[in-house]
């Protein structure tokens, strides 16, 4: 069966729109930061949201301290305190949407 070159233009340009509406979904929500528990590593953090927007490192003796922020493009905003690698801390900041 021949299909009209506009109606195979029209499919693709919807599989296009499909896909790219799937590429735009932030791990960066409610539901992911809610996953997050004190005492999990930075590796199963990281597993969660990808990869951190920033994040800043100190060192004081035995300890470690790590302070991550993952950033949506609708200005949502986590940020996660680590102790030697393991949660201490976050907060859900809300693009307001």
């Amino acid at each position: 069966m021949h299909v009209p070159l506009a109606r195979r233009l029209t499919r693709a340009a919807a599989t296009l729109c499909v896909l790219a509406l799937l590429g735009c979904t932030s791990q960066i929500n409610q539901a992911n930061f809610d996953r997050i528990r004190t005492g999990m590593t930075r590796a199963q953090v990281r597993a969660i949201l990808g990869p951190p927007s920033e994040s800043s490192a100190m060192q004081f003796g035995d300890f470690s301290g790590t302070v991550a922020t993952w950033k949506a493009r609708d200005g949502t905003t986590i940020s996660v305190q680590f102790l030697n690698d393991r949660v201490q801390g976050k907060q859900f900041f809300s693009g307001g949407r």
